[in-house]
């Protein structure tokens, strides 16, 4: 890795971090906006999961006392089942084909950010649980970014707020791990993946610190705006690249 991919990884973790920071969600989806420009597509993948895990383990120790576990269990069932699937699948996959389908991914959660955030309603059941859990599996496994099917899941089954940010703090920590576990053994972490880990913790870090300094001076819906907007343009860019 030279050094100039070095800086810009630390410096791509470091803008998710403070995204996430700021809005409470975010880095797996900002990063990979990014990430597989500079590395191979199952390195980036791997990448944003490690680095992702530490942003719901802090959430979850501050938290852990509100995390309602049996919430937990059947979407964590789902994704259990979804992510070695989901995983096997890109391991098979061309890299053009995987940025194809990135690019894809990306652009229908810009519209559905943009157009249909918070307008979903379920009724919470176990089945409606399993589901959130297989298709976050499923999108976690092969783009790193599982959060959407099961935000709106616990957001219709959590008490309140901090119930929720709890809950779904302790879903994403045990998720992460068997999406890292799952890509480990797929044989997804090189020594490069380790390098790019090394620098892209100090960027989270810095993000995170800078964050929360300036929180309650940042609109949050702004920042929210801003980051939809680069998921359609870069979920356009990849596709665009990928079929010419």
């Amino acid at each position: 890795m030279s050094e100039a991919t070095a800086v810009l990884i630390a410096l791509i973790a470091l803008c998710g971090s403070y995204i996430q920071s700021v809005t409470g969600f975010g880095f797996g989806i900002f990063v990979m906006m990014f990430f597989p420009v500079l590395l191979q597509y199952t390195e980036a993948n791997v990448l944003s999961s490690l680095l992702g895990i530490f942003t719901s383990l802090a959430m979850v120790i501050q938290m852990r006392r509100l995390i309602n576990w049996k919430n937990i269990l059947f979407p964590l069932l789902g994704c259990l089942l979804a992510t070695y699937g989901a995983v096997n699948f890109i391991k098979r996959q061309e890299n053009e084909l995987l940025l194809m389908l990135l690019g894809a991914v990306l652009l229908l959660l810009s519209v559905y950010f943009f157009f249909f955030s918070g307008k979903l309603r379920l009724r919470p059941s176990w089945y409606a649980g399993l589901t959130a859990g297989v298709l976050s599996g499923v999108m976690g496994g092969m783009f790193s970014m599982g959060g959407p099917p099961v935000v709106i899941y616990f957001l219709q089954s959590e008490e309140d707020s901090d119930h929720y940010l709890a809950t779904i703090s302790g879903y994403f920590v045990c998720s992460n791990l068997i999406s890292i576990a799952t890509k480990v053994m797929a044989g997804f972490v090189t020594d490069t993946v380790l390098l790019a880990f090394a620098v892209g913790a100090i960027g989270m870090a810095a993000g995170a610190f800078v964050g929360k300094k300036t929180r309650e001076r940042v609109p949050a819906r702004m920042v929210r705006k801003l980051v939809y907007g680069f998921m359609a343009i870069s979920g356009a860019v990849y596709m665009i690249s990928a079929l010419i």
